[in-house]
Formats: C-alpha cells, structure tokens, sequence
C-alpha cells in the first residue's frame, strides 16, 4: 500500500508554522486542531523544520519559564525526513518506528509540501489492508 492510498486525493489541511513564531502560537495550534505536530515552513511550500507537542514537553521538563516566548526556530527539529505519495507505507513505517517519531511530512515530485501522515494513520491503513485480506482469504 502507498502513502497516495492512505491520504487519498485530498490531503488534510497541513497546518505549518513559521520559523519565527512562538511556542505559544504553535501550542495553540496544537490544541485547535487537535494535532501533534506543526511542518515548519517560511512559504507555505518549503519545509524548514517540524515540531511536535514532545518538542514543547521536553523543553518545559528544563526549562519552564520563557518556553512559549521562545521562536519555533529554537525548538524545532531541522533536519526534517519525508516521504512521497508513491512510498510504500510499511517502509515509511520503519522509517518512524526506527526515528522515535510519528509524524512525516509528505511532499511531491517537485519538493513542495502537499500533506502530513502520522504512525497512527499508517497503523490504521495498515489493520484494514490486513482485515481486508482475511476476509478475502476466509471467502476463498
């Protein structure tokens, strides 16, 4: 199964942040729309960075006061890995398992951002795939 499989033709809006807003502008983010990371991006197309709830936690373990005056450039993760619409979904799959982290941006052929797919919308495409099959398998 591939990532294009799982998103289909419409991806959910991706919500991004730019580089100099706060953590506080990204935890509210966050907490509207019901996500766990935000693509870090200065056009809307070019990605810069993602960051994610675990990103703003770890920091407010150290460091409490100040973090969400902080810019989303000093916390975010810059070297960013994504994947493409034609990638194979179990491969995605090891490649976050392996990283420790659940969300991937998606781009196109051209490089610019086109979606999100977090672990667990893998997982889940993953379990009907399987579920599909046994059933298909149970009717032979």
């Amino acid at each position: 199964m591939l990532i294009e499989e799982v998103t289909g033709p419409d991806f959910r809006k991706v919500i991004t942040s730019a580089p100099r807003d706060t953590i506080a502008d990204v935890v509210d983010l966050l907490k509207e729309y019901s996500i766990g990371a935000v693509v870090v991006t200065a056009d809307g197309r070019a990605i810069v960075g993602i960051i994610s709830e675990r990103d703003v936690v770890r920091h407010l373990a150290t460091e409490q006061e100040g973090t969400l005056r902080l810019r989303v450039e000093e916390l975010m993760t810059q070297n960013v890995l994504t994947c493409s619409v034609g990638d194979d979904i179990e491969t995605v799959m090891a490649t976050m398992t392996s990283g420790h982290f659940r969300h991937m941006p998606v781009i196109a052929a051209d490089g610019g951002l086109v979606g999100i797919v977090s672990l667990g919308d893998l997982v889940d495409a993953r379990l009907t795939e399987l579920e599909a099959s046994l059933r298909d398998s149970a009717g032979d």
